[in-house]
């Protein structure tokens, strides 16, 4: 489940195949949306709960609000049925639907208001800038310094409401993703929690994965401001 943004997401996967998804956005909060979401996948891949290996939500950079709201939800069904729940980093989701190419440049934004982002930079679905709050400014500075030259897809809901920024300072640098790609996808969703729950299987160690250690990854740059 996906509550980062103003788009809420829910989905069921059996291992990185997606059943059943949903994304929603209709302006309501993620506390009307997101139990009656989870419902519908559940009904549409004919999932019991003790079908359910493991639950999978983005944990931050987002909205504050609605990331208490995803990883609230996620904690109780984690704890409810006695399965491990994983974070997943919001940016790496954004990031992960829009990799096209081992060489691909992404760079997933989340709106933080007045011109600033949370932002990191992926190549080839490899973190090469780490994910921060930041000025849209001080962002493209440094994309101009360390990636000049560069065409960088930028996605995620910081696009629409900073492009006319990112056009003028980046020029032929600042490609938009696909309307349809930038709230993220319940497929990436999928793939980043079965690598990490795969990975954790093959350690044989699951502890991290205990609904009691999930917490919110928020960066309070900016909390004055959201």
């Amino acid at each position: 489940m996906d509550t980062s943004c103003s788009t809420a997401m829910a989905a069921v996967s059996e291992n990185t195949r997606v059943l059943a998804s949903v994304s929603i956005c209709d302006g309501k909060t993620h506390s009307v949306k997101l139990l009656p979401a989870i419902e519908y996948v559940l009904k549409a891949s004919d999932t019991r709960n003790e079908d359910i290996c493991a639950v999978a939500v983005t944990n931050g950079p987002g909205s504050y609000t609605g990331l208490r709201i995803g990883v609230t939800t996620a904690k109780t069904y984690g704890y409810t049925l006695n399965v491990p729940v994983i974070g997943i980093d919001s940016l790496e989701a954004l990031a992960l639907s829009c990799v096209t190419s081992s060489d691909a440049a992404v760079c997933p934004v989340i709106d933080a208001r007045n011109a600033r982002v949370y932002a990191a930079l992926y190549i080839g679905g490899r973190k090469v800038m780490a994910s921060e709050a930041i000025s849209c400014d001080e962002l493209c500075d440094r994309l101009i310094k360390d990636h000049k030259g560069e065409r960088i897809v930028f996605t995620g809901d910081g696009v629409a409401s900073n492009k006319e920024l990112f056009c003028g300072k980046l020029g032929e640098m600042f490609v938009p993703a696909p309307e349809q790609l930038s709230n993220g996808s319940p497929t990436a969703l999928s793939l980043s929690a079965y690598r990490k729950y795969k990975a954790a299987c093959e350690r044989g160690d699951l502890s991290d994965m205990a609904p009691s250690r999930l917490k919110i990854d928020y960066y309070k740059k900016y909390t004055d401001d959201i």
